[in-house]
């Protein structure tokens, strides 16, 4: 797709479900929303298809078109439902505040055009529900907390909220075997997530954190084994010695960005 007919596509579907949700009232967005997109599918995808994807086949024309139109009716519905936040988070902006919002909501779109996990919908909307409550967001915040959203699978994010509700949620009952069963996947799958969610950098290691508790053991081990050879020696009673604790094993946690990113895009309660 070239990105002047994309630019043109995503700024197009902008307009029209913003100022739906701006205009219309919540019980009613999602209707007009999706004949709207019809329209807008009818009038500029049917007659541009080809331009828009020279060389490939029909069927991938036909495939990406759908795509289109599920994934744009599924933002406007979701976004029917935070109707009022962001009404009431935009009526706090300024007119050049406002543009701005503008101006970002037409890269999300572009996330939302080519998201190929139909539900992860509801996260892009969860992060533009976020964005209107900020000041001054930049392209490049939106566009880094997005290529991540971009990179992650639904799996992914089972794994992500797993890990953040086992910090914050007291009496989150989940485990990493009930995501395992609900999605079907080995360990060794599961272990292979957690190190792209480390690559991505939303996880990190407690490696680097218990270095130092693990030096702090060695010397005490060290200094008792002195005390127990200095005993013997003088034919005392031998104290028994304890095997060091090793802390720094190579487990995973949220790193400061991942848990930024979780509470941007997933709804989550933090009871800490």
């Amino acid at each position: 797709m070239r990105q002047d007919n994309k630019k043109d596509i995503t700024g197009t579907a902008k307009d029209i479900v913003l100022t739906s949700v701006l205009d219309v009232g919540s019980e009613t967005l999602a209707d007009v929303a999706k004949e709207s997109i019809t329209g807008l599918l009818g009038e500029m995808i049917i007659d541009t298809g080809a331009s828009l994807i020279p060389g490939l086949s029909g069927a991938v024309s036909s495939y990406k078109r759908v795509r289109f139109e599920k994934n744009t009716k599924h933002f406007a519905e979701e976004l029917a439902l935070r109707i009022d936040e962001v009404r009431l988070n935009l009526e706090k902006k300024t007119d050049d505040q406002k543009q701005k919002i503008d101006q970002l909501l037409e890269y999300i779109m572009d996330y939302v055009i080519d998201e190929q996990q139909e539900e992860k919908i509801k996260y892009i909307v969860n992060g533009f529900v976020r964005l209107t409550e900020h000041e001054s967001a930049t392209e490049d915040f939106v566009l880094t907390y997005y290529d991540v959203l971009k990179e992650l699978r639904i799996l992914d994010i089972s794994v992500l909220r797993l890990y953040y509700h086992s910090l914050y949620v007291l009496d989150e009952k989940e485990t990493y075997r009930d995501v395992m069963e609900n999605h079907g996947i080995t360990y060794q799958q599961y272990n292979s997530v957690r190190h792209n969610l480390l690559r991505l950098g939303v996880f990190t290691t407690k490696t680097d954190n218990k270095v130092t508790d693990d030096l702090d053991s060695l010397f005490k081990a060290v200094k008792d084994i002195q005390i127990y050879l200095d005993k013997l020696l003088k034919n005392k009673s031998l104290p028994k010695l304890k095997q060091p604790k090793m802390l720094s094993k190579d487990s995973f946690e949220l790193s400061s960005f991942g848990k930024d990113f979780v509470k941007f895009f997933l709804e989550v309660e933090q009871q800490q």
